[in-house]
């Protein structure tokens, strides 16, 4: 009930608690052309404002927030041909092994993971990449699709926040659903602190009665929104700009005097 959708893709594998587990089926398989070509395919389809890519770790129970991913040209091969991505290095935009960096809230993970005493050790890798096979390839997926809007940032399409995690393989099933849990939380907390505040259409940073005034001469045809107003204007989230949209700005205001 925070406002966002929160939509998972993932492969299956035969025996879920597998050790050796192989290519999996589905989206994102443990395959570097099948994965690319599902991850363009899902992030232009759903605009994802925020993207969490996890995958399994070493047998420990870890919660390991990987820092950075790597350009790589020369990868851990797959399980069927091509071995490698195609093309390598899978990004043109930026030399061979040049990194690209998580902005997860990285710290407010580990802290806030530390302090529910779940069964998981939580910690930040920033010495090294994310393992040069499919967590890295998935990882450098999620910040390079971030950085593509880090300079022209669009309230409508832009992602703001990208990073992936590592799950240790001894990690259980309820113990990992309740850290994701918590991962998430802490990224709509930062999430809440960057998108245009609801109903702020002066786009000021304040919620005021100046938005409100605005929103008055919307509804009487003298101004007209463009696409990133409406967005903002649109403060209950059913697609229109209406009198519903002024009243719930007017109770705002109402009770923050």
């Amino acid at each position: 009930e925070s406002g966002f959708d929160v939509v998972s893709y993932f492969p299956t594998f035969e025996d879920p608690d597998c050790n050796s587990c192989g290519q999996g089926n589905g989206d994102f398989e443990v395959d570097y052309q099948d994965t690319s070509e599902d991850w363009w395919n899902i992030v232009d389809s759903i605009n994802p404002v925020a993207i969490i890519t996890f995958s399994r770790g070493m047998m420990l129970n870890q919660w390991e927030l990987e820092a950075k991913y790597v350009n790589y040209i020369q990868w851990v091969d797959d399980f069927t041909a091509p071995f490698q991505p195609t093309p390598a290095p899978p990004d043109s935009t930026l030399p061979i092994d040049s990194a690209r960096f998580s902005n997860l809230p990285m710290d407010s993970i580990v802290s806030q993971i530390f302090a529910s005493e779940l069964d998981l050790y939580p910690f930040i890798d920033e010495a090294s990449g994310a393992g040069n096979y499919l967590s890295e390839f998935m990882g450098y997926h999620g910040v390079w699709y971030k950085n593509l809007f880090d300079f022209d940032p669009n309230p409508l399409t832009s992602c703001y926040i990208a990073g992936h995690i590592h799950v240790g393989g001894q990690v259980d099933w309820e113990t990992g659903f309740e850290g994701a849990k918590i991962s998430l939380r802490e990224v709509i907390k930062k999430l809440n602190e960057i998108l245009p505040v609801s109903g702020d259409l002066n786009q000021d940073g304040v919620l005021s009665i100046l938005d409100f005034y605005l929103l008055i001469t919307v509804l009487s045809g003298d101004y007209e929104l463009n696409d990133i107003e409406f967005h903002i204007a649109d403060v209950n989230f059913d697609s229109k700009v209406d009198i519903f949209d002024l009243i719930i700005i007017s109770d705002t205001l109402t009770l923050a005097f």
